[in-house]
């Protein structure tokens, strides 16, 4: 008797998307040999719903040649690095460079280790969080998948007296998973593409990490538009941050916020996988929470702000020069626990309206 069964993890900074387990019952067959085989599970791959986009059934990248399971893990970041260029290619985008930033090979490690799937470590901290204590200079976008056995599936389906489980392939599963990332992503919105696609982004940071029966891919895309050359300083009272500003016409949206965070705690991958989505604030929970307290710049000279929300305070000051950016804020009145405070720097896109985020970086105070 053989089994046989496909399963498709996938992971994206707003939204985790899970195909569901099929019945096992549905990949019985029988067969003469009296050896049950249980395959690696797969990413199930569907045809894109979007129009105007490459074939799924289209092969590999132009310039990209999977010779077998022998590459090195820098040559599969580098064969994971072609697959997102060439779609990003197909779309008309530039290409994002390979960052040097360590936090989605620590992801990567981490989920091997603890045989699951999600967005935070089992330390209890997020991508950014990590991100920021690596040497992080921008924001983090995170795309997460995985294949192979969970410890569950293992040992339900693994290790009975003659089953034999296959192996992970490394150079095949990393393209089966950017694959679904960008052609079978509707139960996500299609957010991992989103990702994978944005304009914005100029680098990715990747992590990928397998033993025989487990495959980590992590992606991690960053900005470079504004870079800080090191995270907000903050001291319980003083706020400092420095930046700068990289592209030409680049404008930062004059509302700072600051999310707060308490002080993480250990997380079990089980606990881990409940929670379907994460973003900046909201502690181990799928809410984002509301900011902690909004920064403007100090009003122009013969003026004033007037009916100020209790959350919102003026820098102390503001100061942008010659590609330069640097604010600071007393944050005394709100900084009153320890744990993580994250700053937001959303780009200005005219008539009073921001847009997507520039820099997104955490500072901890103990």
């Amino acid at each position: 008797m053989s089994l046989r069964t496909s399963i498709a993890v996938l992971s994206f900074f707003a939204l985790v998307a899970v195909v569901q387990y099929p019945a096992l019952a549905d990949y019985v067959r029988e067969f003469n040999s009296p050896t049950t085989k249980v395959s690696v599970p797969d990413p199930v791959i569907a045809s894109p719903a979007l129009t105007g986009t490459p074939s799924p059934e289209s092969g590999n990248p132009a310039g990209v040649t999977v010779t077998g399971d022998d590459l090195t893990n820098d040559e599969l970041k580098l064969l994971a690095l072609d697959y997102i260029n060439e779609d990003r290619r197909l779309h008309g985008l530039e290409p994002v460079e390979l960052g040097d930033n360590t936090a989605a090979q620590l992801h990567a490690d981490d989920m091997v280790a603890g045989l699951y799937l999600g967005h935070w470590w089992r330390d209890g901290r997020k991508p950014y969080m990590v991100y920021s204590t690596t040497g992080g200079t921008s924001y983090v976008s995170e795309n997460a998948a995985r294949t192979g056995f969970s410890e569950a599936e293992y040992n339900e389906l693994c290790t009975e007296e003659h089953v034999t489980c296959e192996k992970v392939n490394p150079t095949v599963d990393i393209q089966r998973l950017h694959h679904a990332m960008v052609y079978d992503d509707a139960g996500s919105d299609w957010r991992h593409r989103l990702n994978i696609l944005n304009p914005g982004h100029r680098k990715v940071n990747i992590g990928v990490a397998y033993t025989d029966q487990f495959l980590s891919l992590v992606q991690h895309f960053e900005g470079g538009d504004v870079s800080a050359p090191r995270a907000p300083w903050f001291d319980g009272s003083d706020l400092r941050i420095r930046a700068d500003l990289n592209a030409d016409g680049v404008a930062i949206f004059p509302t700072i916020q600051v999310h707060y965070e308490p002080v993480p705690e250990p997380r079990t991958g089980a606990e881990i996988e409940t929670l379907k989505t994460y973003c900046v604030g909201g502690g181990f929970s799928e809410s984002c929470g509301e900011p902690l307290v909004q920064i403007l710049p100090p009003a122009q000279p013969g003026s004033r702000y007037l009916n100020l929300p209790d959350n919102v305070v003026v820098a102390d000051s503001w100061v942008e020069s010659g590609g330069d950016l640097e604010i600071t804020a007393d944050l005394a009145e709100f900084a009153t626990e320890p744990g993580i405070y994250t700053v937001t720097l959303f780009e200005d896109a005219g008539n009073g309206q921001s847009s997507g985020i520039l820099l997104q970086l955490s500072a901890v105070l103990e």
